[in-house]
């Protein structure tokens, strides 16, 4: 009902319909000079096949049945991962009430509800293959594999997961497990995403996929776009990232940032990292990258709601529920800012607007619970096998 009758975000809305519309008309065409399309193919093989939908079954672009049909695969995708919740629940032997609250927690979600059916957006069906694969890591490599290639065919994004399958297998490679394991990943990684790109790469040329990568990276060149983080909270919203604070462009910020949150995610991959030590990287990485990282978008803490539950089931750990909950609130509260803002075509929340500020400040708070959580964890880890583990116990 919420997917009919609410427009979403007008320009994410009007962009997919386009785009369906432009992909149905020819597909390997699609990526023609001069047409926007800053997504990579994965997501273009789905509007493709909603814009057939749309034309054999004769409907106009702006009503409520094309609405539902353009919004149906991320909703779908919440469908899904709200089963892939459950049964994580049931396989760690939850009592049966608990593993429906578990799934209900998502299911009805306001931030799920908001980004899938209210805005139109397609982080879930990003959010779903990030899961899976981070799931399958040690059970299913190669289905792993699959998985983060196909979210990387959806959104770029999934780069900001990319150290964790690294370092997963680097951990392994140590301990002398994984020769096998990482000759089922990588196959079916790069077969999967050889598939998707291969079809445009062969209209356009090989180095049209590098170039699509990174000019879809290299875009949107500001602090923040209405993402509440650190730089939003102190006053950086829609500001040009090479604006200078502290005698550094935020630019260059963000880089450093970067580089400490890489820092110590390989020091405590480097100190042993077990299935639900990775689940707890895979929502701490999310985090932090939205929150000290520049060019982030309101949306894209997303993923981290759907790790942070399975962690919460993988580990029992209640803080991880708690943090869970918080993110959940703040980030509906900012997507239904944004969202309200551009139906009277405001795309940027005011700098020092202080809803804003105090999402953002929370989102602080919250991100140093969640750093604590990790440090906590790993002093009570002891790794023996491999030099120098023992010192980081």
């Amino acid at each position: 009902m919420l997917a009919a009758f609410c427009k979403g975000h007008p320009i994410d809305i009007g962009t997919f319909g386009a785009w369906a519309g432009h992909a149905a008309e020819g597909l390997l065409s699609f990526y023609s000079p001069g047409y926007f399309a800053d997504y990579p193919p994965g997501y273009i093989y789905v509007l493709w096949l909603i814009g057939k939908s749309r034309a054999l079954l004769q409907m106009g672009f702006d009503t409520p049945e094309f609405r539902v049909l353009l919004k149906s695969p991320a909703i779908v995708a919440d469908l899904v991962t709200v089963g892939v919740i459950h049964r994580m629940a049931t396989e760690r032997n939850y009592d049966p009430a608990k593993i429906l609250g578990l799934a209900a927690l998502y299911a009805f979600n306001p931030a799920v509800i908001v980004d899938s059916a209210v805005w139109g957006q397609v982080d879930s069906v990003l959010t779903l293959f990030l899961l899976l694969g981070v799931l399958w890591l040690e059970r299913r490599p190669a289905a792993s594999g699959a998985a983060f290639a196909a979210a990387l065919l959806v959104k770029p994004q999934a780069l900001i997961f990319a150290p964790i399958p690294l370092l997963w297998f680097g951990d392994r490679l140590l301990r002398r497990h994984t020769a096998a394991e990482l000759s089922l990943f990588l196959p079916a990684a790069v077969l999967v995403f050889a598939l998707g790109v291969l079809p445009f790469a062969a209209v356009h040329g090989p180095a049209w996929v590098v170039e699509k990568y990174v000019s879809t990276l290299a875009s949107y060149p500001y602090a923040s776009l209405n993402a509440a983080n650190v730089f939003a909270l102190i006053g950086g919203n829609g500001a040009d990232a090479t604006q200078t604070m502290l005698f550094l462009s935020f630019k260059t910020w963000g880089t450093v940032f970067l580089f400490f949150i890489l820092a110590w995610v390989a020091w405590r991959a480097w100190c042993g990292m077990t299935a639900s030590e990775h689940v707890y990287l895979a929502a701490f990485l999310p985090v932090s990258v939205y929150l000290w990282s520049i060019k982030m978008h309101e949306r894209y803490l997303f993923p981290a709601l759907a790790m942070l539950l399975a962690y919460h089931i993988l580990s029992r750990d209640r803080r991880a529920l708690g943090l869970f909950l918080g993110f959940s609130a703040t980030l509906f509260i900012i997507m239904t800012q944004v969202l309200y803002l551009s139906m009277h075509e405001i795309w940027y929340i005011s700098r020092f607007d202080p809803i804003l500020l105090a999402v953002s400040a929370t989102h602080l708070l919250l991100w140093l619970l969640l750093a604590g959580i990790g440090g906590r964890r790993q002093r009570r880890l002891r790794v023996p096998d491999g030099p120098g583990r023992e010192a980081c116990a």
